[in-house]
């Protein structure tokens, strides 16, 4: 199983544009200075804290299952670089947003909206993925209730990366009280690509998720939490509340 550094602190470099693609966030493609001074180009989302430790712990723990996630990294945006709004305040007067590097793959939805003779080709080399039976379980796992087709990003082969988490954990406003690790979330995945399945595909991705409860149990969901930075944008009951959900939903990556 992978092992994940702390989650990387960078600064979002001048030159910023923002742009909607359907995009609920506001959102801006740009550059960031990462911690070894290299730049990245990367699409930049300004986001209230809850929606940013939702992405950050689901980043690490999509690392940790060796998942295809792009680098995600906690950025500074100085306000005359960013007119960022949403992100918690630094107390150099900065606002955090989250930067993840732009990995320049189209999503499911942008491919079958643009390729309607591909369409077929495509639905057949998602279906074939190797890895969606444990992103089912994921998804399930940390309760993500938006896994649309825009939040799924499909190259040419097998190359995918999931993308946008703010909805894990029920939602961006979720509550410690209503963190039930035993309720029943919507998945969304599951409402638009497993009618494409073969009766023989979803049980083999059942069997996969169900596979993916052995690594689960292998997670330090203590040191995942940690190196996530979460403390950093939510209370110390937040942070328990969280830990306590995912440990507790371990058994719940049914499909």
């Amino acid at each position: 199983m992978a092992i994940v550094p702390e989650i990387e602190l960078a600064t979002v470099l001048p030159g910023a544009l923002a742009f909607n693609e359907g995009n609920v966030s506001e959102t801006y493609r740009g550059q960031v200075l990462r911690s070894d001074l290299s730049t990245a180009n990367a699409i930049i989302k300004d986001v209230e804290a809850k929606e940013m430790a939702n992405e950050m712990i689901s980043f690490v723990l999509a690392r940790y299952l060796a998942l295809p996630i792009p680098d995600l990294v906690l950025a500074s945006a100085n306000p005359a670089d960013l007119p960022a709004v949403h992100g918690p305040l630094t107390a150099s007067g900065s606002r955090l947003v989250l930067a993840s590097v732009d990995v320049s793959v189209p999503s499911v939805v942008f491919r079958y909206t643009r390729d309607i003779p591909g369409r077929a080709r495509l639905l057949a080399a998602l279906t074939a993925w190797p890895p969606l039976g444990r992103l089912y379980g994921f998804d399930a796992w940390i309760a993500n209730v938006d896994r649309h087709a825009g939040n799924l990003l499909f190259g040419s082969g097998a190359e995918a990366w999931l993308i946008d988490h703010g909805y894990a954990f029920t939602g961006p406003n979720w509550t410690q009280s209503g963190l039930n690790p035993k309720a029943s979330y919507p998945h969304r995945l599951g409402d638009w690509l497993t009618g494409y399945l073969t009766v023989d595909n979803r049980e083999m991705r059942a069997r996969q998720a169900a596979a993916l409860e052995a690594d689960l149990k292998l997670i330090d969901v203590n040191a995942a939490i940690a190196a996530s930075r979460a403390a950093l944008l939510l209370s110390a009951d937040d942070i328990r509340a969280a830990r306590q959900f995912l440990s507790g939903r371990i058994g719940e990556v049914v499909t």
